[in-house]
């Protein structure tokens, strides 16, 4: 698995009903300085939340191994925001592709007043502009893992089972962070 080096990472991922439908699933994973995985964050509404028929389709299979926790956003996402305000200081925040659905989380934790007006990441880091500017597909994390040989825990689905999402953005920000061929 790939360890990472930078500092502390916290890299976390959201599912939405549809692009710009309401999130129903959260995942976060925090990285120490060293590497090691110290916090993991899942929540998950159950499956009525879900209409968008693409969604049900391709992303709820994905998410099988993912027990229903909350029964409203609005809990979801308070449990969430206490996560991320445990861990985001001093931490690099990062997701793939965060506009519009982790925008969305960040936006309705302030709106519904469970972080403050400078709680936000600043920055929050983007890996799809990472991507871009190497000159590598910006839309694919598994495609960048997939060419350079970057190894990831195990997890049950894949892509769209937002702990895995999580794992893969953060091993491909630490493999472009550290510059290097292979990652240790």
């Amino acid at each position: 698995m790939t360890k990472l080096k930078r500092g502390k990472v916290l890299s976390f991922d959201a599912e939405t009903d549809g692009l710009w439908g309401p999130p129903f699933a959260i995942g976060a994973l925090v990285y120490d300085e060293q590497g090691n995985e110290v916090d993991r964050f899942v929540g998950r509404l159950p499956d009525s939340a879900v209409t968008n028929e693409w969604v049900r389709e391709n992303v709820l299979p994905q998410m099988a191994g993912i027990p229903v926790t909350h029964e409203r956003y609005e809990d979801l996402l308070a449990d969430f925001a206490k996560f991320y305000l445990a861990h985001k200081e001093g931490a690099d925040i990062v997701v793939h592709v965060g506009f519009p659905v982790e925008t969305t989380v960040l936006r309705d934790m302030h709106d519904m007043g469970f972080i403050g007006d400078w709680d936000a990441p600043f920055p929050l880091i983007d890996v799809s502009g990472m991507l871009r500017m190497i000159g590598a597909d910006p839309t694919s994390v598994d495609k960048f893992v997939a060419e350079h040989g970057i190894e990831i825990a195990e997890f049950k689905g894949g892509t769209h089972n937002p702990l895995y999402d999580s794992a893969v953005t953060a091993a491909v920000y630490q493999y472009l962070v550290n510059g290097k061929k292979e990652v240790e």
